[in-house]
């Protein structure tokens, strides 16, 4: 788990209170307080006290990218991971998993105007580390090597449901 970003970045939020009201909403980190400022480090080790790695991914992990990615999408990242390939950037764009934007001060606009945080990541950005400025994929994260080696093959019934298209 101790992989940049936090949990791989499958969860909406891109801020650590977010994420923390995320995680309760999730009806995890009972013990946490409203407003607790506890570190990611802290918060790694009492997911896995209260769930194990299994219950990270299980219920955590591989249920928030089966809801990211629509089952054609994760099945042309796995594609491109077997034949050791980056995805296509046309493809990203045209499925809706990367979106050029332009950044001006504090917000970030894009296609249509609509303003983002600074900082919020398109779902690509779990499996494939884009160049924005250039707009190309650089190479696959380090999440993506875990999910294609190790998390898809463990949970594969959850593969399974994710080609059939149940979610």
């Amino acid at each position: 788990m101790n992989a940049d970003p936090f949990l791989w970045g499958v969860l909406q939020n891109k801020n650590k209170k977010g994420r923390l009201q995320e995680l309760k909403g999730l009806r995890f980190l009972k013990g946490y307080s409203e407003g607790s400022n506890a570190t990611y480090s802290k918060v790694n080790q009492d997911l896995l006290v209260e769930l194990g790695i299994e219950g990270v991914l299980e219920r955590i992990v591989v249920p928030r990218v089966a809801s990211s990615f629509a089952p054609e999408d994760l099945r042309y990242f796995r594609r491109c991971w077997e034949q050791g390939q980056t995805p296509d950037m046309k493809y990203l764009k045209e499925h809706r998993l990367y979106q050029k934007r332009m950044f001006s001060e504090d917000i970030v606009h894009g296609k249509r105007d609509e303003p983002f945080i600074v900082g919020h990541k398109d779902s690509a950005h779990i499996f494939a580390q884009i160049h924005t400025q250039y707009h190309f994929v650089e190479r696959w994260t380090v999440f993506a090597g875990l999910w294609f080696e190790e998390i898809e093959p463990l949970f594969g019934s959850v593969r399974e449901d994710i080609a059939e298209g149940s979610k």
